[in-house]
């Protein structure tokens, strides 16, 4: 494993529920095309984009994200500036939130939203448990 990436640990926005496995978080899906349910594990490496899924997801296809412990949605209103698919986002255990594309093969996700720099820098001192000076 590449280890200039951070390790995003997750919970369910709505539950609260620890949701990685390792550097996995497991969720549940469905295929917006096809209607198959099933489970996709995501790396929990910011800006690793592997996942493990038994589902047949092809490139560019749309995934609903659902938490496996409450079975809530995790899709927002907002949509990605890459490619305009809808979002996704989990809350980091650390505070602040990350957001990702939900369109398989959209490198679009972003840590405490999209655009905001400073938000962006004070999360990743919280995380990384970097002082502020």
């Amino acid at each position: 494993m590449n280890n200039k990436l951070l390790l995003i640990e997750v919970i369910c926005p709505k539950c609260g529920a620890d949701l990685n496995e390792g550097d996995r978080i497991p969720l549940d899906g469905m295929v917006v095309d096809t209607g198959a349910r099933g489970v996709i594990k995501l790396s929990a490496y910011f800006g690793e984009y592997g996942i493990e899924t038994d589902l047949n997801l092809p490139q560019g296809a749309l995934v609903r994200f659902y938490c496996p412990k409450c079975e809530e949605s995790l899709m927002i209103s907002q949509t990605c500036e890459l490619c305009h698919a809808p979002l996704a986002s989990l809350e980091i255990k650390k505070g602040g939130h990350v957001d990702f594309c939900s369109r398989r093969g959209c490198s679009g996700h972003a840590l405490g939203g999209f655009g905001d720099v400073d938000q962006m820098i004070e999360l990743l001192n919280r995380i990384t448990d970097t002082p502020i000076y």
